[in-house]
Protein backbone atom coordinates (compact mmCIF):
# COMPACT_ATOMS: atom_id res chain seq x y z
CA UNK A 1 0.00 0.00 0.00
CA UNK A 2 1.33 3.36 -1.00
CA UNK A 3 2.34 5.41 2.28
CA UNK A 4 1.97 8.91 0.45
CA UNK A 5 -1.50 8.79 1.09
CA UNK A 6 -2.24 8.36 4.94
CA UNK A 7 -2.73 10.87 7.53
CA UNK A 8 -1.28 9.06 10.64
CA UNK A 9 -0.25 9.89 14.10
CA UNK A 10 3.44 11.54 12.88
CA UNK A 11 1.12 14.15 10.84
CA UNK A 12 -1.44 15.15 13.66
CA UNK A 13 -0.78 18.19 15.70
CA UNK A 14 -1.64 17.09 19.41
CA UNK A 15 1.03 19.09 21.65
CA UNK A 16 -0.56 21.38 23.82
CA UNK A 17 2.59 24.06 23.54
CA UNK A 18 2.83 23.61 19.66
CA UNK A 19 -1.13 24.68 19.82
CA UNK A 20 -0.99 27.86 21.90
CA UNK A 21 2.28 28.50 19.96
CA UNK A 22 0.50 28.30 16.24
CA UNK A 23 -2.88 30.76 17.63
CA UNK A 24 -0.99 33.20 20.10
CA UNK A 25 2.45 33.16 18.09
CA UNK A 26 3.05 36.55 15.88
CA UNK A 27 4.87 34.15 13.37
CA UNK A 28 1.89 32.54 12.17
CA UNK A 29 0.07 33.46 8.96
CA UNK A 30 -3.73 33.12 8.36
CA UNK A 31 -6.01 32.00 4.79
CA UNK A 32 -9.52 31.36 4.38
CA UNK A 33 -11.09 29.39 1.39
CA UNK A 34 -14.71 29.55 2.36
CA UNK A 35 -15.74 27.59 4.26
CA UNK A 36 -12.37 26.68 5.39
CA UNK A 37 -9.53 28.82 7.31
CA UNK A 38 -5.95 28.01 7.63
CA UNK A 39 -3.84 28.90 10.21
CA UNK A 40 -0.19 28.04 9.75
CA UNK A 41 3.53 28.76 10.70
CA UNK A 42 6.56 27.14 10.04
CA UNK A 43 7.88 24.74 12.67
CA UNK A 44 11.20 22.97 13.93
CA UNK A 45 10.00 19.94 13.79
CA UNK A 46 10.64 18.19 10.34
CA UNK A 47 7.34 17.15 8.25
CA UNK A 48 3.44 18.91 8.45
CA UNK A 49 1.75 18.39 11.30
CA UNK A 50 -2.17 19.61 10.89
CA UNK A 51 -5.11 20.15 13.63
CA UNK A 52 -8.49 19.89 12.73
CA UNK A 53 -11.50 21.94 14.54
CA UNK A 54 -14.99 22.24 13.99
CA UNK A 55 -16.81 24.40 16.68
CA UNK A 56 -19.81 23.52 18.65
CA UNK A 57 -21.36 26.71 18.32
CA UNK A 58 -21.21 26.08 14.22
CA UNK A 59 -22.95 22.15 15.12
CA UNK A 60 -24.32 21.24 18.44
CA UNK A 61 -24.57 17.52 17.66
CA UNK A 62 -21.28 15.59 17.65
CA UNK A 63 -22.22 13.42 15.32
CA UNK A 64 -22.45 16.71 12.74
CA UNK A 65 -18.93 17.42 13.74
CA UNK A 66 -17.42 14.89 13.20
CA UNK A 67 -18.57 14.63 9.98
CA UNK A 68 -17.20 17.74 8.87
CA UNK A 69 -13.77 16.61 10.46
CA UNK A 70 -13.98 13.71 8.35
CA UNK A 71 -14.04 15.29 5.48
CA UNK A 72 -11.58 18.20 5.92
CA UNK A 73 -8.94 15.41 7.06
CA UNK A 74 -9.87 13.52 3.67
CA UNK A 75 -9.76 16.36 1.74
CA UNK A 76 -6.11 17.24 3.32
CA UNK A 77 -5.26 13.55 2.88
CA UNK A 78 -5.55 13.54 -0.89
CA UNK A 79 -4.44 17.41 -1.62
CA UNK A 80 -1.05 17.00 0.95
CA UNK A 81 0.92 16.29 -2.05
CA UNK A 82 0.46 19.74 -2.93
CA UNK A 83 1.73 21.03 0.36
CA UNK A 84 4.68 18.36 0.27
CA UNK A 85 6.31 18.59 -3.24
CA UNK A 86 8.45 21.23 -4.03
CA UNK A 87 7.07 23.02 -6.87
CA UNK A 88 10.68 23.85 -8.84
CA UNK A 89 12.62 20.36 -8.62
CA UNK A 90 9.19 17.95 -7.43
CA UNK A 91 11.41 16.82 -4.65
CA UNK A 92 9.79 16.45 -0.94
CA UNK A 93 10.58 19.48 0.97
CA UNK A 94 11.69 18.74 4.69
CA UNK A 95 10.52 21.84 6.19
CA UNK A 96 8.69 21.59 9.52
CA UNK A 97 4.91 23.30 9.33
CA UNK A 98 2.07 22.89 11.98
CA UNK A 99 -1.24 23.48 10.09
CA UNK A 100 -4.94 24.60 12.10
CA UNK A 101 -8.00 24.19 9.68
CA UNK A 102 -11.27 25.58 11.32
CA UNK A 103 -14.69 25.14 9.58
CA UNK A 104 -16.44 28.20 9.40
CA UNK A 105 -20.27 27.50 8.16
CA UNK A 106 -23.25 26.68 10.14
CA UNK A 107 -24.12 23.88 7.33
CA UNK A 108 -22.82 21.28 5.87
CA UNK A 109 -21.10 21.48 2.49
CA UNK A 110 -20.15 18.69 0.10
CA UNK A 111 -17.27 17.05 0.26
CA UNK A 112 -16.06 18.09 -3.39
CA UNK A 113 -16.24 21.35 -2.36
CA UNK A 114 -14.26 20.97 0.54
CA UNK A 115 -11.78 18.92 -1.41
CA UNK A 116 -11.46 21.95 -3.97
CA UNK A 117 -11.09 24.79 -1.02
CA UNK A 118 -8.44 22.07 0.32
CA UNK A 119 -6.54 22.43 -2.94
CA UNK A 120 -6.90 26.26 -2.97
CA UNK A 121 -5.29 26.73 0.95
CA UNK A 122 -2.69 24.36 0.41
CA UNK A 123 -1.35 25.58 -2.89
CA UNK A 124 -1.97 29.21 -1.28
CA UNK A 125 0.22 27.82 1.73
CA UNK A 126 3.43 26.50 -0.24
CA UNK A 127 3.26 29.58 -2.32
CA UNK A 128 3.20 31.50 1.07
CA UNK A 129 5.78 29.30 2.32
CA UNK A 130 8.46 29.88 -0.52
CA UNK A 131 8.27 33.61 -0.83
CA UNK A 132 9.12 33.29 2.90
CA UNK A 133 11.58 31.46 1.90
CA UNK A 134 13.06 33.26 -0.39
CA UNK A 135 13.08 36.57 1.58
CA UNK A 136 14.92 34.87 4.23
CA UNK A 137 17.41 33.72 2.11
CA UNK A 138 17.74 37.23 0.25
CA UNK A 139 17.90 38.84 3.92
CA UNK A 140 20.75 36.20 5.00
CA UNK A 141 22.90 36.51 1.80
CA UNK A 142 22.36 40.33 2.16
CA UNK A 143 23.19 40.15 5.37
CA UNK A 144 26.52 38.36 4.75
CA UNK A 145 27.63 40.91 1.96
CA UNK A 146 27.44 43.62 4.45
CA UNK A 147 29.56 41.94 7.04
CA UNK A 148 31.97 41.23 3.92
CA UNK A 149 31.57 44.78 2.91
CA UNK A 150 32.36 45.95 6.54
CA UNK A 151 35.17 43.48 7.15
CA UNK A 152 37.81 44.89 4.20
Amino acid sequence: MDNAFRFGKKEKLCSKKAIEELFAGADSSSLSAYPIRAIFRRSAEQGVRVLVSVSKKRFRHAVDRNRVKRQIREAYRLQKHVLLADSRTGEEQAAGMDIAFIWLTNTHQPSALVREKMLSLLTRIRNANVRNSNNNICQRTSANDEISESGD
